[in-house]
């Protein structure tokens, strides 16, 4: 995407909305009102690629059972990795 965004005030989308969602097709538009942005429109298969990066996340002590349970085993298995030493290996701690 370009460093500078397109910014569009929504009584010219009103007018001229046939060129806004086309370009909006190829990049994100900001539709602002009263000079203040309040609207992204985007072409919708960037809204699904953004909102498959969507993650969730939580306060520790909010933390659902079940991913308190993944969380803590993969600690322990960073902390006691279930390998042996090979002849060779210079183990540390």
């Amino acid at each position: 995407m370009a460093d500078t965004q397109t910014t569009i005030p929504v009584n010219q989308v009103q007018r001229s909305w046939g060129e806004v969602s086309d370009r909006a097709l190829r990049e994100p538009v900001v539709i602002t009102a009263k000079g203040r942005p309040r609207h992204v429109l985007m072409a919708f298969d960037e809204y699904q690629r953004l909102k498959a990066r969507d993650r969730r996340t939580y306060q520790i002590e909010n933390l659902p059972d079940e991913l308190a349970a993944l969380l803590e085993a993969s600690l322990d298995d960073l902390w006691t990795p279930g390998v042996t030493p090979e002849d060779g290996d210079t183990l540390i701690g």
